[in-house]
Order: structure tokens, then sequence, then C-alpha cells
């Protein structure tokens, strides 16, 4: 029974391993490709580029505990937290038009082949990893945290009854503080900047 709940923990822990292998690459290889084709930086690229750390953040992140809960409700907060600057954002600033660099056939190229790259080490990397990794040396590893210890227990606890209330309390008020921001908006039919 309990040579089974390390096999599980430790296809568990490959499994993050090999998603991160794939991901992490090709979310900095789109982020730097996304960077060098623009002009300038508008505030809405940047937004973009939040939410993509983000997302990296979260990967990894979920590889340091059994499952993903703690990752997800990460993700949560700061996708809607981004979401409220994004709404300031496309309020305040002006309606420029994006300029996007003519497209560079170099830099086509140099993307294909590392995105090739990253395929070979990853496959390189995923066999070598899954041919000697001992289960019971990487469950016992620092990295690899349960969400059963001190460390998450905090977090459990406001979303378990009765510490729940407090976050549905917040929750709720945010929401409503959302919709009253659309119903002044509506009431003018026009958007927070002031327009000459």
């Amino acid at each position: 029974m309990l040579n089974k709940k390390y096999l599980k923990n430790h296809i568990n822990l490959m499994t993050k391993t090999s998603l991160l292998l794939i991901i992490f690459p090709f979310m900095m290889m789109t982020t730097i490709l996304f960077i060098i084709t623009l002009n300038i930086l508008h505030p809405i690229y940047l937004i973009i580029l939040l939410i993509w750390y983000s997302l990296l953040t979260c990967f990894l992140m979920s590889i340091w505990s059994t499952n993903f809960m703690y990752s997800i409700i990460l993700f949560m907060i700061m996708i809607s937290g981004l979401l409220i600057i994004f709404l300031y954002f496309s309020s305040l600033i002006s309606n420029e038009q994006n300029k996007i660099m003519p497209w560079n056939p170099f830099l086509l190229i140099s993307f294909m082949l590392n995105f090739i790259i990253m395929f070979i080490l990853f496959f390189i990397f995923s066999h070598y990893l899954f041919l000697n990794s001992n289960s019971y040396s990487l469950i016992s590893s620092p990295m690899f945290i349960s969400l059963s210890s001190p460390l998450f227990s905090n977090i459990i606890k406001i979303f378990n009854y009765p510490n729940n209330i407090l976050t549905l309390i917040s929750m709720f008020y945010l929401l409503i503080a959302l919709f009253t921001i659309i119903k002044i908006c509506s009431l003018k039919s026009s958007s927070l900047r002031k327009i000459n």
C-alpha cells in the first residue's frame, strides 16, 4: 500500500516536471518574440506579459505540492487583479494604434530552431529523469511538499467552514463594487477617462 502511494506521487511529480519542461521554454520564447516584434511598449501588451508571467509562476508553484490547488488559487487572485488593472488601463489610456514591426524571416528561423532544440532537450532530459529517478528520494526531497504540511494549513483553512465566511464576504464585496463601477459608467454611457 505504501509503495503504491509513493509510486502515485512519483508519477504525479514526473507529469508535472514534463509539463514544466514543455511549457517553460515555449512561454519564454513567445515572450521574447512578442517583445522583439513591437516598436512600442503599450500598457495592454505589458498586461499580457504579466499574465504570461503569472501562468509561469503557477506552473512552478504546482511542482512544490502534491496537487494544483494552491497554484490555481494564486492564479485566480492574480488574474482577477489583472482584469481590474485592464479595466483601468482601457478606460484611461489613449486609443492609439498598435505598431508592429514588419515580419523578419530571421526571427522566424531562429524561433523554429529554438523550438526544435527545446523539444530535443526535453526528450533527452525526460528519458534520463524516468530511468535514473528514485521515487523515495524524490518524495522526500525539499522540493516536493505535501498539502497536509503545516505550511499549507492556513491556506486550506481559508476555504473550509467556518473560516470561509470571510472569504465569501470578500468575494461578494468585490462583486458589488464591480457592479457599482459598471453602473456608474453606464449612466453616462462613456468611459472613466475624460473626453475633450
